[in-house]
């Protein structure tokens, strides 16, 4: 009879037991992002030349850049993801720097200018939100930007969504961007004093002037820019499907819509019509001559 209690009690606690741990089992979820991730980027560009568009396609072209940037992804819960990207982008520009040629005693599109073009710095931060659903197939995303420097102010947003399929072979994205920029035009040096003050004054009564035109100088048809925004709007479309384990097909399309001043016309155009006019050894018009 003992035994036969023993066997009794032993068979329920069993049951009992078994029921208990299918009770409490959870299925693993893993995490987008494990853990804080920090990214230090840098960037170094550097270019020569004789042949500056803002000197007319003569004169230095010298620039240089420097773009160190640090990016931190920070996991805010087991599907999402915030990320804050940081830049800064500083160039010095001889070529630029000569929209005002005439901040020393010659004047020359040889020389680098220390004019208000002549350096920058773009400073960017980019904050963006992402989602993913418990399966991972589905993923949204949206973000915030903004960008200002010396001469320009821009603030973006935009969002996507993304798709998975075929047991993440095949991939969908959908996305939209929007950018609202305001510039401020720095023009010709020349152009500006002539509407200030005319021939009489500005850089026309400071620097030695030497013509072979009949007419003087008289840009009295440049009008400045009334309108300085820039707008950008974008939809992009992304197909990608794995082929097999070494090849993979991506398929994309974007459609993009512009408004506003769209150019940035920081050069000198010279042609074969106008005399030479030279400002010290700069010249503001002048024959075309072949550049070799």
């Amino acid at each position: 009879m003992k035994n036969k209690l023993k066997y009794i009690f032993f068979f329920f606690g069993a049951c009992a037991f078994a029921q208990e741990s299918d009770s409490t089992e959870v299925a693993y979820k893993k995490r987008v992002l494990e853990s804080t991730e920090i990214d230090f980027l840098a960037s170094y560009y550097k270019q020569d030349g004789i042949h500056s568009a803002v000197s007319g396609g003569r004169g230095m072209e010298n620039l240089t850049d420097i773009t160190p940037t640090v990016v931190v992804a920070m996991p805010l819960s087991d599907d999402e993801v915030l990320t804050i990207d940081v830049g800064v982008s500083a160039y010095t520009s001889a070529s630029s720097g000569n929209i005002n040629p005439f901040d020393s005693n010659t004047p020359s599109p040889w020389q680098a200018s220390s004019g208000a073009s002549a350096s920058d710095q773009l400073t960017s931060l980019v904050g963006s939100y992402s989602h993913s659903s418990d399966d991972r197939n589905t993923v949204w995303n949206a973000h915030l930007s903004g960008s200002v420097e010396y001469d320009y102010f821009s603030i973006g947003f935009g969002g996507g969504l993304t798709k998975l399929f075929n047991d993440k072979n095949t991939e969908l994205t959908v996305s939209t961007n929007v950018y609202l920029d305001t510039w401020k035009p720095i023009y010709p040096k020349e152009l500006q004093d002539f509407a200030d003050y005319g021939l009489g004054g500005g850089i026309f009564n400071y620097f030695t002037i030497t013509s072979t035109a009949s007419d003087p100088y008289n840009p009295s048809n440049f009008k400045f820019h009334d309108n300085k925004n820039r707008n950008s709007y974008s939809l992009s479309l992304a197909f990608s499907q794995v082929l097999g384990k070494k090849v993979q097909f991506s398929l994309f399309a974007d459609v993009l819509q512009q408004q506003g001043l769209l150019s940035t016309p920081y050069q000198r155009v010279y042609f074969a019509d106008k005399a030479d006019y030279f400002i010290n050894e700069f010249p503001i018009s002048r024959r075309y001559r072949k550049i070799t």
